[in-house]
């Protein structure tokens, strides 16, 4: 299947989504979602991978000013997976190297970059995240969280759609019961003393290689896991792991 036929199906996702969206009243600093296109090189890649984050730190305006879905996917294919952040700040667009796009980046890069066309601008792999939205450039309340519900499955139709090889919760512990309300399963650690585990479903509707770890900013940050050098150690179990044997 191409890109452009997974953008399609997708759109029509988006679009009953946002329908029910634009039917609400919501506060002021309540974002608009974020919506995510398939660049083509993610069809050419030998593990496909999708990094699910937390939420934006702001996007599109506020959602009462209901920006069409086509125009959040233009804006999604702008920001090119954190490499083109336009801020519309009159600055120009920059380059993310925060903890998040660089431990996605590296991921990516360490798990596809024997492939002669992967290069440091490829747009090889999938950005989503677990709310649709955020609140004040952060996490939306409970109450916000309940009436986004539909965002929350919306994500199932995501890995569906695209079905990545690898996915990758970067969520920490806070969507935990999000997590487990859309998709059940197990959850197992993958090695002891490392905040990493695999999320494991009889369904199919994740794929076997499916981990959730801290956000990589804690992973940098926290006394506990800086002087272990945690974030390292979490990049290379979860390689270690796709490339074992079966």
């Amino acid at each position: 299947m191409s890109a452009t036929a997974i953008n399609q199906q997708l759109q029509v996702k988006y679009d009953a989504y946002v329908d029910d969206l634009y039917g609400q009243t919501w506060d002021e600093e309540v974002s608009a979602p974020l919506l995510m296109h398939v660049f083509d090189e993610y069809l050419n890649m030998d593990k496909k991978i999708m990094i699910v984050g937390q939420e934006t730190h702001g996007w599109g305006g506020s959602i009462n000013g209901k920006p069409s879905v086509n125009s959040l996917l233009k804006m999604y294919e702008g920001f090119a997976l954190g490499k083109s952040a336009d801020y519309n700040d009159g600055k120009k667009p920059r380059y993310l190297k925060s903890p998040f796009w660089n431990f996605s980046r590296s991921l990516f890069h360490r798990l596809n970059g024997h492939i002669p066309s992967v290069r440091r601008g490829t747009d090889g792999f999938l950005w989503t995240n677990i709310s649709k939205f955020d609140s004040k450039t952060s996490t939306p309340s409970d109450e916000l969280q309940e009436r986004n519900l539909k965002g929350f499955h919306l994500l199932k139709d995501e890995i569906s759609i695209t079905k990545p090889d690898i996915v990758i919760f970067l969520t920490g512990t806070k969507y935990d019961g999000r997590i487990a309300s859309v998709f059940g399963g197990k959850v197992v650690e993958v090695a002891s003393g490392v905040p990493l585990h695999r999320i494991k479903t009889d369904n199919g509707e994740l794929p076997l290689m499916t981990f959730k770890t801290e956000h990589p900013r804690t992973l940098c940050q926290h006394k506990k896991y800086k002087s272990e050098k945690m974030y390292h150690k979490v990049l290379a179990e979860i390689i270690a792991t796709v490339n074992a044997p079966s």
